[in-house]
């Protein structure tokens, strides 16, 4: 981790393309203004956190719908019948 005092006003800037300025100094606080191309995602980490953690469950209940599904089938249409394959002569 690379730590950096800065003031009011200055700026740090990432690679060719993102630039983060400090705009505002509180007792507790610092804003930040990112400057970054429409198709970077900045997140504040708690909001990538719950993301992260919200896509784990879904994924986890995906997995448990399929394993407890009869035959290994996630078919949740209990009047569906296997099909048969047609008889050759």
């Amino acid at each position: 981790m690379l730590i950096i005092a800065r003031r009011k006003g200055q700026r740090i800037v990432i690679g060719h393309d993102v630039e983060v300025i400090v705009t505002e100094l509180s007792r507790g606080s610092v804003k930040l203004g990112i400057v970054a191309p429409s198709d970077r995602s900045i997140l504040r980490g708690e909001i990538k956190d719950a993301v992260e953690a919200a896509n784990r469950a879904a994924i986890e209940t995906s997995l448990d719908s399929v394993a407890s599904a009869p035959n290994g089938s996630s078919n949740t249409d209990a009047t569906s019948k296997p099909r048969r394959e047609p008889e050759r002569a």
